[in-house]
Formats: C-alpha cells, sequence, structure tokens
C-alpha cells in the first residue's frame, strides 16, 4: 500500500478510526502517484471495494444505482484497507498498485464494469459482463484475477468513472 509524502502531518491511509482527525473531502498525494481522500463510511468497507464519495464526504458502496449519479457530483474511489460503519478513513482515487475487489475472472489490461447490487456492489467485473452504462473507465487490472468469489487485485487508477451510453 501507498504511504504519505505530502507536508500533511497525521495522514495514514492504513488507519481508521471512530475519531475524525481531517476535515471531510480533505486530500493528500501518496507514494506511487497516489491521490487520497478523506471520508466517513456509512457501512463496513473492505479491502479493494469500490465506493462512491457525495460532496459532503460521506462514502458508501459504489452499487449500479450510484452510477448514474456520477455525473452529478459522486467522485468513485477504492478502499485499502478495512474501515468500519460511522469510522473515518482514507480512500484512493488515483495511482498505482492499489487493491482492487474482483469477481469472476479478469485478466491484466482487460475492460471492466461494476458488478451487479445482487453480487454485493463494490466489485469490479469483467466489462463484457455488466449492463449497459455500467462499464469502467480509469480502471487498468494489472494482476490478473480469477475466482468465483470476490478476491483482491491490483489495479492502476486515473479518476475511475462510469461510461455513460448516449441515446439515439
Amino acid at each position: 500500500m501507498s504511504v504519505s509524502n505530502s507536508s500533511l502531518i497525521g495522514a495514514n491511509f492504513g488507519a481508521s478510526g471512530t475519531t475524525q482527525l481531517f476535515a471531510l473531502g480533505t486530500r493528500s498525494a501518496g507514494t506511487d502517484g497516489t491521490e487520497w481522500e478523506y471520508v466517513n463510511a456509512t457501512g463496513t468497507f473492505t479491502t479493494g471495494e469500490l465506493v462512491t464519495i457525495v460532496p459532503a464526504g460521506t462514502a458508501r458502496t459504489f452499487v449500479t444505482a450510484e452510477a448514474v449519479l456520477t455525473a452529478t457530483g459522486i467522485d468513485i474511489a477504492v478502499v485499502q484497507g478495512v474501515i468500519s460503519q460511522s469510522e473515518y478513513g482514507w480512500v484512493a482515487k488515483q495511482g498505482r498498485n492499489l487493491y482492487v475487489l474482483c469477481t469472476g475472472t479478469i485478466a491484466a489490461g482487460a475492460g471492466v464494469g461494476l458488478c451487479a447490487v445482487a453480487d454485493g456492489g463494490g466489485k469490479l467485473q469483467v466489462a463484457s459482463g455488466v449492463a449497459v452504462n455500467f462499464t469502467l473507465f480509469g480502471i487498468y487490472v494489472t494482476t490478473s484475477s480469477s475466482t468465483a468469489t470476490a478476491s483482491v487485485g491490483v489495479a492502476t487508477l486515473t479518476w475511475p468513472r462510469v461510461a455513460a451510453s448516449v441515446g439515439a
């Protein structure tokens, strides 16, 4: 996992807790070109889980219903450790060598999309298996993943976002 290389004293990207240490939405740089945002968790998040961050600085599991909201101020980030419900912690917005939660078979470099809510949300799957409007851009899986259940892979993030289709 990346570490802070900024002058933000006390920023520990791997830690979470019940005490708010920074203003929600605070951003900090890390190694490997990473950028992190400080959030308050609305649920318990696991390593590699995709979350949405609303403008107020709260994070929730990224599910297909959230995908249409990314155009109205919701950001996508990836949790790099465990953050329990109501705790404060850091989520990764971009960078190299970051953990992502995957399901099914995803080859390195394959296009990815968001798993359906029935699968728990917050996970990636190969893009050919997702519904229209749920393909994700800005996530490049660098290690192959192939399991029937969720597993953690490694990826490069460049501002993850949803691909919206244009109506005819």
